[in-house]
C-alpha cells in the first residue's frame, strides 16, 4: 500500500500508520474490534475525492468516521483505511429567518446548538451522545433521540447533502435522493456537508414523572400523553434500571411539555432531571450492563417486549413515544440473540436508531440487502466505502 500520494496531497501530518493510531481507530463505541491499516484526516471535498481514487487504485476500502460514537461497528475497519472527518468542522452559515444552517460533517451537535442559542434556534434531534456526536454520523444513522416524539428523526431536518461517492464524484443531493444517504451508514459515500432545517427553541419546558407497577397501566398512560399536542418528549425507565440508579424500583414515564401542564415547572429541576436522564446509560454500564441495544416495536409487540425485559430482569430505558427501547446487557449475554429473534417474531425492527453496522448484519432481511446492493451499484460500484456494512 503506497501512502506517499496521500502524504503529498494531505500532508504527512494527516496520514498515520502508527501503532497507537491504528489501535485507537480499530474500534468505535460498539467495542467491536477490526483491523486499521492507516488513518487519514482530510480537510476538503477535493482531498476526499482524491482518497477515493487512490483507494480504487490500491484495492483497499475506506471507512468513514465522525466522532466514533456509533454502537454497532459502523466505523470499525476490516483491513481498511479509516477516514476521520473531524477536521471538516466548519459552521459555514446560519440563516435565522429561513431557519437553516450550513455545516460540515464533523461539526459536533452540542457545539452547533450552543452556537444557535442566540438566534433562539436549535437542531432538535438530541441523542444521548449529543455532546460528542457529529452531524455526518447523525445523518448516516438517521438518529432519533430524546425529543423524537415531537421532532422525529434526523432525516426530517436534512434539506440537502454534499456527498463524495465511491467513484470520487461530488454529488449534491436533495429531495427523494436523500433517502440514498440518510440512514445508509456511509455505504453510499462520504457525507461532507449538509444544509439542515432548524426549529425554534421552546420558551417553556415542564415535566411530569409517573411511576407504575405494571406495563399495561404504563402503556395506557403513554397513549394518553401521545395525544397531547404540547408533548415534546416521552422517556421510559423500567423498574430494574430504576433500582440500579437509586430510584424507586417501579416502571417510570417522564413526559416533557412545551407548556405549563407538567407538574415540575422549576427550570433548575427540569435541567436536573434531563441531566440525570443523559447520564442514565453510563450509570447502567458502570453497574455491569455496558451493551446497549435499540429495538423498535409498536402495538402488541411493544407490550411483549416490555414484559419480556421485566421477566428477565433486564434493565432498560428508551424513547417510548417512538417505541424505541434500550435494553442493557453484560458482555456475552446470550439473551441478546434471543432478543433479536423475539423482536422479529413480534413484528419489530432490531434497530430503531443505532444502525446495523457489523453487529446486526445477520438480522437484516433479504429485501434490505437487495436495496443496499442496488445503491452500491449506483454510488459505489467498486465497493470502496464502508465495505461489508449493513448487508
Amino acid at each position: 500500500m503506497n501512502l506517499q500520494p496521500l502524504c503529498s496531497v494531505l500532508g504527512e501530518q494527516r496520514v498515520s500508520t502508527s501503532i497507537e493510531d491504528r489501535l485507537v481507530y480499530a474500534r468505535d463505541a460498539s467495542r467491536m474490534r477490526g483491523e486499521c491499516l492507516a488513518v487519514v484526516w482530510p480537510s476538503s471535498p477535493e482531498q476526499v475525492a482524491f482518497l477515493v481514487e487512490w483507494a480504487r487504485q490500491e484495492a483497499v476500502d475506506l471507512v468513514p468516521r465522525g466522532a466514533g460514537t456509533g454502537l454497532c461497528g459502523g466505523a470499525v475497519p476490516q483491513r481498511s483505511v479509516v477516514v476521520d472527518l473531524s477536521h471538516l468542522n466548519a459552521i459555514k452559515s446560519v440563516e435565522p429567518e429561513g431557519k437553516l444552517v450550513h455545516v460540515e460533517a464533523g461539526v459536533v451537535l452540542g457545539t452547533l446548538n450552543r452556537r444557535l442559542e442566540p438566534a433562539g434556534l436549535f437542531l432538535p434531534v438530541i441523542p444521548g451522545s449529543h455532546r460528542a456526536a457529529a452531524i455526518g454520523g447523525l445523518i448516516a444513522t438517521d438518529a432519533a433521540g430524546l425529543r423524537a416524539v415531537r421532532y422525529g428523526l434526523m432525516g426530517n431536518w436534512v434539506q440537502s447533502v454534499t456527498l463524495v461517492d465511491g467513484s470520487g464524484q461530488v454529488r449534491h443531493l436533495s429531495g427523494k435522493a436523500l433517502g440514498d444517504v440518510v440512514g445508509r451508514e456511509g455505504v453510499t459515500g462520504f457525507i461532507l456537508e449538509a444544509i439542515l432545517r432548524l426549529a425554534p427553541r421552546p420558551r417553556e419546558r415542564t415535566v411530569t414523572i409517573m411511576a407504575f407497577d405494571d406495563e399495561a397501566a404504563l402503556l395506557a398512560q403513554r397513549d394518553r400523553w401521545l395525544a397531547e399536542p404540547a408533548l415534546t418528549a416521552l422517556e421510559y425507565l423500567n423498574r430494574h434500571a430504576a433500582a440500579l440508579i437509586g430510584w424507586e424500583p417501579r416502571h417510570h414515564l417522564l413526559a416533557e411539555f412545551d407548556s405549563d401542564q407538567g407538574e415540575i415547572e422549576d427550570p433548575g429541576q427540569v435541567r436536573d432531571l434531563w441531566r440525570d436522564r443523559d447520564g442514565l446509560y453510563p450509570q447502567l454500564a458502570r453497574c455491569g450492563h455496558p451493551v446497549i441495544e435499540d429495538p423498535q416495536l409498536s402495538g402488541p409487540g411493544l407490550a411483549e417486549l416490555l414484559r419480556w425485559l421485566d421477566q428477565h430482569a433486564i434493565p432498560a430505558f428508551g424513547h417510548l413515544g417512538l417505541g424505541i427501547v434500550h435494553p442493557c446487557f453484560a458482555f456475552d449475554d446470550g439473551r441478546i440473540e434471543t432478543l433479536y429473534e423475539s423482536v422479529a417474531a413480534w413484528g419489530g425492527r432490531v434497530s430503531g436508531e443505532h444502525g446495523i453496522g457489523l453487529k446486526k448484519r445477520a438480522w437484516v432481511d433479504e429485501r434490505h440487502r437487495e436495496e443496499i446492493r442496488r445503491l452500491k451499484q449506483i454510488y459505489d460500484p467498486h465497493d470502496i466505502i464502508n465495505r461489508g456494512k449493513l448487508s
